[in-house]
């Protein structure tokens, strides 16, 4: 948690889910330095706790505005940082890849799934921090847009990457070269997040299902599943089918898939060690 609160963390009853929740309510949980660290921290920690899915979303009834401007123009000094030279091209490419795309690489590194719950504004940097997440659930009114083009840049941390990915390159040039706000149905019909819901409560129950879903699977299993899907897209079949190998040939010698086996078996649900 950051010092001021700007990132809250829960965890349900058996530690299996962690929510990590943005909390700068004043500011629609605009990105600064604090929120920032402790989100960075918050992943951190849930990394090495026993938790087996992550949940990133706000504190209110928004997911986030995007960055705090005074961050990008090196006026906010929260949390001891300095913000980049906007001035000087090396020097923000520098403090862009060092800075700022860590926490992408963290979100994509971890082999634990993490879902961010959307409602309200995803905006900018925030949108670009949902689509870090592996799967994406949002209220039919959430609104989502990705605005840099009419201030004059394009979204710069993992953005136009991941909409690319996920969405195909027509919706990726809709989305980011127009800077157009959009609902939560179009997200889902545009292949932006994985389902909708028209009520809190609703997503909720979606958002636990998908949890529920993730946590009867085996650990090693998910996790080194999300690794390759990461990194084998885009490769080649070969290395692809290389990679597969290389996967079971470790998944098979582990605990949890003769724990698989012997409840498949028994038609018992199994118990997973994560070993």
């Amino acid at each position: 948690m950051s010092e001021k609160n700007y990132v809250l963390v829960e965890e349900n009853e058996d530690q299996t889910i962690t929510t990590i929740k943005l909390n700068r309510l004043e500011k629609r949980n605009a990105l600064n330095w604090d929120v920032l660290n402790g989100l960075e921290k918050a992943i951190e920690d849930a990394e090495r706790s026993k938790t087996r899915v992550i949940v990133i979303t706000g504190a209110a009834d928004y997911f986030s505005a995007g960055i705090d401007l005074n961050t990008l123009a090196g006026q906010d000094s929260s949390g001891g940082e300095r913000g980049p030279d906007l001035n000087t091209p090396p020097h923000f490419r520098y403090f862009l890849n060092t800075r700022f795309h860590p926490l992408i690489v963290k979100i994509s590194k971890i082999e634990k799934p993490i879902i961010a719950r959307i409602e309200g504004f995803c905006l900018g940097l925030g949108f670009e921090l949902a689509l870090a997440c592996d799967f994406r659930f949002c209220l039919e009114n959430a609104t989502f847009s990705m605005p840099e083009v009419k201030v004059g840049i394009i979204p710069d941390v993992s953005g136009t990457t991941n909409l690319t990915r996920l969405c195909g390159i027509s919706h990726a040039k809709d989305i980011t070269l127009t800077g157009r706000t959009f609902g939560g149905i179009e997200a889902f019909r545009m292949g932006v997040v994985n389902g909708v819901a028209n009520s809190r409560e609703e997503l909720d129950a979606l958002v636990k299902k998908y949890s529920d879903e993730l946590i009867e699977s085996a650990p090693l299993a998910v996790g080194l599943g999300k690794k390759l899907i990461n990194d084998i897209y885009g490769q080649n079949l070969e290395f692809g089918l290389e990679m597969e190998g290389l996967v079971n040939s470790q998944l098979l010698t582990s605990k949890d898939f003769m724990t698989g086996v012997m409840a498949k078996i028994q038609k018992k649900k199994p118990k997973w060690q994560g070993k």
